[in-house]
């Protein structure tokens, strides 16, 4: 296939350097002269079709996994793909049973038959970028002819997109919109759907110093795992088969043994999933003082009850250890982006840059009098909708999410709704309509454990009921709390134990029905009382009662703030949309606070500096020995100033010459505004160092075969 180079439109005045330089996610395509120049004087050694666009470049490499849920990268001729521990985390998990606790005890194959195949899992290979600017402008313009243009107007025109090149390249299209909607483009992706898992370590090497050590520094996580993708025997993407056989990559990763010192360059590609960096200062506010309070406290009330629950019950932890994890590091994310929103005013940044941008407006006749207004026009909509936002945070935390039973009892009711109104009476589990119920008895047979569903439902209601208007209950709350005298706690646990939907046999004979009055089942009855229409309404009744929408005024201030940047000659690049991106920068030392500082490696000696009984810091007699032995000569992670979002997970870190020389991640709690504003100082990307992984493989993995194949033995 031939693909086509792509040169998005990158502003000149915008590669000035200064104290950010190395700021920015920039689209892997988008390398033109003068970016490159910037990457060539921080220490790059590569041309710019080394990396994407040549016969064979690094782009070809590196995988977005689950379609950006992560990033790996090809290490072999033979398939095998390196990502972080954490990305496989859920495979880890889900592949394990009571014989094979592979989070615990990790896993070693010995040959290629003791792969594990992975349902569900997938690998996408970037093959093609097409500018469709063009076709995109076309399409809208007809839309708009029409009267068919509105709030759905760019979801159309990708869809359209989507369909004309993937039948055109018979590849997978994902198509996406840039710099404010100025430039539209294509990615097309060869996907791969059987994928094995090769190796992972256990979960006290993986994710050494657990939720203590997450976001923080040092940390000395062997944060690795391999996969291997396969094919059909001609080469081709194919569903899982014994018969598939390893795919051979155009390109492959070359480990790097010369390790890394401070200063040296680093450059990170991967799949970062999103990024605000346009937000508005009122947008901001909301963020900060409406949405996260509730995030970081409904998830920590429910942390506590699952950690507790795993505490006291290995089969426990072994149900619900994938779904702390990514509790945990949501909720610790928000928790330090709060801290950093406040400690470095954000909102009174972009405030400041906004009130630059509105003298920039005036000083022209057209812009004043369309935009003026625009800043003034964002208070006022965030402000009338304050306390809906407020309301409908609340429901996602603490009614819509905690508890698998009433998961269930919302698929249910969702489907009561949708026969409502056909006009149909009854439930018959045959009718096409209602299939999306079987999911629910696959979530209550797998990792669900009932009693610690229980105790959330028990505790997240009254969370719900305390801090959401009585008005926004619906019928059948109200009158269920009055009769038991508000007591939310009691309802709760009495609804929990006599609904079907809290047990995996009582639903799966709720299945098997063809009539039934679901309805009257009591988390049912009360999944159709607090209805997501509820609190969404509320949202838009609010801004319509101020003549306001958010989103539109939203967009406008992304692209005139855009707009403004290139003007002044600040950097602006796109927001990060789990497309492929590149970050440079160099190692990099850390002073988070006055008289503070971090170098930036830790070291094996830090292992056993940090090894107790706790939970997060066991260390076997194997690591022990590996971690005495190499004492603080061996590094472990070590930290670099590129700048990443989610999505970067298991991003190769390449040094000059486009070796792998570690994988990133984790950020810092010192940077975590990173989602709308670049901390230049302050941010750093965590990273495991390939040697560390390398010796591990070596010295711990109970199996030569892997190693034998990355060395090339």
């Amino acid at each position: 296939m031939v693909r086509r180079f792509v040169k998005l439109f990158i502003p000149a005045m915008l590669i000035a350097l200064s104290a950010s330089a190395d700021e920015g996610m920039w689209p892997v395509n988008a390398i033109d002269r003068e970016l490159y120049g910037r990457m060539r004087h921080a220490g790059l050694k590569l041309r710019p079709e080394e990396i994407y666009g040549g016969a064979s470049s690094l782009a070809d490499a590196v995988v977005a996994v689950d379609g950006g849920m992560g990033t790996g990268s090809m290490v072999s001729a033979d398939g095998l793909m390196i990502t972080n521990h954490h990305v496989a985390y859920s495979d880890i998990c889900a592949l394990g049973d009571d014989e094979h606790d592979y989070l615990e005890d990790g896993f070693w194959a010995s040959s290629r038959s003791d792969e594990l195949p992975v349902e569900g899992k997938s690998v996408w290979f970037l093959r093609e970028v097409v500018d469709v600017t063009d076709e995109a402008l076309e399409i809208r313009e007809e839309m708009e002819r029409k009267g068919r243009w509105g709030p759905m107007g760019n979801r159309r025109i990708y869809s359209q997109l989507e369909k004309r090149h993937s039948q055109r390249s018979g590849l997978e299209a994902s198509c996406v919109s840039m710099w404010g909607g100025r430039t539209y483009l294509v990615y097309l992706y060869e996907v791969y759907r059987d994928v094995r898992l090769v190796a992972a370590p256990p979960v006290r090497i993986g994710a050494f110093g657990g939720n203590d050590d997450n976001w923080n520094w040092p940390q000395h996580k062997g944060d690795f795992a391999f996969y291997r993708v396969y094919c059909s025997a001609d080469g081709r993407p194919a569903e899982y088969s014994p018969d598939n056989v390893p795919m051979h990559p155009r390109r492959w990763l070359e480990l790097s043994d010369k390790g890394v010192l401070e200063g040296d360059f680093t450059m990170v590609v991967g799949y970062p999933g999103r990024t605000h960096r346009c937000m508005s200062s009122a947008a901001i506010a909301e963020k900060q003082s409406v949405r996260n309070p509730v995030v970081v406290e409904a998830r920590h009330a429910r942390m506590e009850v699952i950690d507790e629950a795993m505490r006291a019950d290995p089969t426990v932890r072994r149900a619900y250890s994938d779904r702390y994890f990514n509790l945990s590091n949501q909720a610790y994310y928000v928790l330090w982006e709060n801290i950093c929103l406040g400690r470095f005013g954000v909102a009174d940044l972009r405030r400041d840059e906004e009130r630059r941008m509105a003298a920039w407006l005036d000083a022209d006749t057209i812009r004043r009098s369309k935009y003026a207004n625009l800043p003034v026009m964002l208070e006022q909509a965030y402000a009338a909708r304050r306390e809906a936002v407020r309301c409908r945070s609340w429901f996602q935390e603490a009614w819509l999410s905690p508890s698998e039973a009433l998961l269930a009892a919302n698929r249910v009711a969702s489907v009561i709704r949708r026969l409502e109104r056909d006009g149909v009476e009854v439930i018959d589990t045959a009718d096409r309509r209602t299939r999306g119920l079987v999911a629910g008895l696959a979530r209550l047979r797998r990792n669900y454990d009932r009693e610690t569903d229980r105790r959330l439902f028990v505790r997240m209601v009254p969370m719900f009921t305390s801090n959401v208007p009585r008005a926004m209950w619906g019928d059948r709350l109200r009158s269920e709390l009055d009769r038991f005298g508000g007591d939310a706690a009691a309802m709760a646990a009495a609804a929990f134990d006599a609904s079907f939907c809290s047990d995996a046999d009582r639903y799966a004979g709720f299945l098997s029905a063809p009539v039934t009055v679901a309805a009257a089942d009591p988390l049912v009855a009360l999944a159709l009382s607090v209805n997501v229409s509820t609190f969404t309404e509320a949202v838009k009744a609010a801004e319509r009662a101020a003549g306001l929408a958010v989103d539109s005024l939203e967009s406008e201030h992304a692209r005139l703030l855009g707009e403004y940047r290139e003007a002044v000659g600040a950097a602006h690049y796109p927001d990060a949309n789990s497309t492929m991106r590149l970050s440079y920068g160099h190692v990099r030392a850390l002073r988070p606070r006055d008289g503070v500082y971090f170098s930036w490696r830790s070291t094996a000696a830090g292992i056993l500096e940090k090894a107790s009984d706790d939970y997060d810091y066991r260390v076997d007699d194997r690591l022990r020995r590996i971690a005495g032995e190499r004492g603080s000569h061996m590094t472990v992670n070590f930290i670099t100033d590129n700048d990443i979002t989610g999505g970067n997970s298991g991003s190769p870190v390449l040094d000059s010459r486009g070796r792998i020389v570690g994988l990133a991640f984790d950020g810092n709690r010192e940077s975590m505004a990173g989602d709308v504003w670049f901390n230049a100082d302050m941010s750093r990307t965590v990273c495991v160092d390939i040697r560390y992984v390398m010796t591990l493989v070596e010295h711990y993995a109970p199996s030569d075969y892997l190693f034998n194949e990355l060395s090339g033995r």
